[in-house]
């Protein structure tokens, strides 16, 4: 999205016209600055001058003259209270109490209504780290207490914006991010619903009628972000967007997203449970089509932790390195299974590595090794770049692409000391089994983590009837079992080495906990044999 350049009254000289106003005009400039800001808006629409987030806490400052106006009028009401009771009683009617305490009570109401609105609005447009659009964002982060400064997290959902970003009235929707009246996290979504309707009030003798334009977003915590629309259909067209990006939310019009926002606990793990299946579906039919529509893979992914997938495809090379640069992993190798050859040279791998360097934007480094034919000489063109090239020259290295080397500098590996031939030539035993639930069966011999959590989930949702795990060592084994509609509990076996035999053990167990089970025992999180564990003899 290309940026606007210039701009009407930016913060904080707004703010300063805006004092100057009411310090010469008083309650008269009310009119006046609601002007300014319209015009402000209508110049500056989505707040690219100063970050779209950034921009949407500022505007909070219209709640500061309103609050100041309802306060105005509280105080009137409270002055008409006061000379009412100065007044001799004894002609009073009983329509003179009624309107006493119609007075009163509207003046508390306006007094409270200014109190709230002025200090809401103060609060966003001066302190927006404290807003309420900062701790939207803020809860919906995997850790929310280790949330970074308000500068980050407005600027995270501002690039997606910049990067990604469609427009529909004041409703930004971008890859990752929704900004409305608050912000929602696109795969949190769970509902997306549309408000249309016309509301008829009777006052006085008068019929008036408005019509009311809402779009409704539901999360998975159960939380609704609401925000109005001037145009029916700029509405339909959001609601529209969002479906694509998150196809399983359940969609609605009107009053449905209030039962939907409403339903039980049961109902609510039921709805998650059938939005897993079928988000897992879809994601397993994207990636055979991505698989088909890239040609035969010739390449292998291999992580630091030792874990191997032939199964690579950009989607996946793209997710691993975001887990790098998260901070969740430290770095990956792409090897395809013959060099590849450019620019006179031959490569036999792409080695990308994360590291952690403060205040620097190249902190990806990427390393292709050459097919050298000189023994124990191992060299490689080495770059250090930021996270996007890198995700490009991963994804041309997929399909066999030597990058532009300008700026490569070539330098000289060092190996680690080789193993003996026999545990060099070991060949690995890491098996997964999975048994759906309609009785189909699939036998992987490589796989990811992530492919052990998903298994995992599969139990819990009910997707897998058994979930069978080798480790790549042999002697670890653990198979999970799920339970039937007498015992809901599912049955776990695992191995555990005790001297020179092996221990078998059976335990029954809640899903949740046999799903923590699958995946950290591999990683010796978790160790049968202890009181709710039973030994057997090996199993068939």
């Amino acid at each position: 999205m290309k940026k606007q350049k210039g701009g009407f009254l930016r913060w904080p000289w707004n703010v300063v016209v805006y004092v100057l106003l009411f310090a010469v005009l008083r309650l008269f400039a009310v009119p006046i600055v609601l002007i300014l800001m319209a015009v402000q808006r209508k110049n500056n629409p989505h707040g690219v001058e100063e970050g779209y987030c950034l921009s949407r806490t500022r505007r909070r400052i219209s709640w500061v003259l309103w609050g100041l106006l309802w306060l105005f009028l509280a105080a009137g009401l409270f002055a008409l209270c006061y000379i009412g009771l100065q007044q001799d009683r004894a002609y009073w009617e009983s329509s003179d109490y009624v309107t006493l305490a119609a007075s009163g009570g509207g003046g508390v109401l306006l007094l409270l209504l200014g109190i709230y609105m002025g200090y809401t609005g103060a609060r966003d447009a001066f302190f927006p780290g404290k807003s309420a659009l900062a701790a939207s964002i803020r809860s919906q982060l995997p850790y929310p207490e280790e949330a970074p400064p308000v500068e980050e997290l407005f600027a995270m959902v501002d690039r997606d914006l910049e990067a990604n970003g469609r427009w529909f009235d004041a409703v930004g929707i971008g890859q990752e991010w929704v900004l409305g009246e608050g912000a929602s996290r696109i795969d949190r979504i769970r509902g997306i619903f549309v408000v249309d309707k016309t509301r008829t009030r009777h006052s006085g003798g008068r019929t008036t009628t408005s019509r009311v334009l809402q779009l409704v977003l539901v999360d998975d915590r159960w939380q609704k972000n609401i925000t109005d629309f001037k145009k029916p259909a700029e509405l339909r067209a959001a609601a529209d967007c969002l479906a694509l990006r998150v196809p399983e939310a359940r969609r609605g019009t009107n009053d449905q997203w209030s039962s939907f926002w409403s339903m039980d606990e049961s109902g609510r793990e039921a709805f998650e449970r059938d939005f897993r299946q079928r988000q897992n579906r879809r994601a397993s039919e994207d990636a055979q089509r991505e698989l088909l529509s890239e040609g035969p893979q010739d390449m292998i992914l291999k992580r630091r932790n030792g874990e191997v997938t032939s199964r690579v495809s950009a989607a996946l090379v793209g997710d691993v390195l975001k887990r790098c640069l998260s901070g969740e992993e430290s770095g990956f190798e792409l090897t395809p299974t013959r060099p590849v050859e450019g620019g006179g040279r031959a490569f036999r791998s792409l080695d990308c590595l994360v590291r952690e360097e403060g205040g620097s934007s190249e902190n990806v480094l990427l390393l292709l090794e050459l097919a050298s034919p000189e023994e124990g000489e191992n060299l490689a063109l080495a770059l250090a770049t930021d996270a996007r090239r890198a995700e490009e020259v991963l994804k041309g290295w997929l399909r066999r692409e030597i990058p532009d080397l300008t700026g490569w500098d070539l330098r000289r590996l060092y190996a680690a000391p080789r193993t003996g031939a026999p545990q060099a030539q070991r060949k690995s035993q890491a098996k997964l089994s999975l048994v759906y639930a309609s009785g189909a069966a699939e036998n992987h011999a490589s796989f990811t983590a992530e492919d052990v959590q998903v298994a995992a989930e599969g139990i819990v949702d009910g997707t897998y009837q058994i979930v069978d795990l080798t480790h790549a060592l042999g002697y670890l084994w653990i198979r999970v079992t799920a339970g039937d509609k007498t015992d809901g509990r599912c049955t776990v076996e695992a191995t555990k080495p005790e001297g020179e035999e092996l221990g078998f053990y059976i335990a029954k167990m809640p899903p949740r906990e046999a799903a923590a089970w699958l995946t950290g025992y591999p990683h010796g999180e978790f160790q049968p044999g202890g009181r709710d564990w039973k030994r057997i003899k090996k199993p068939n």
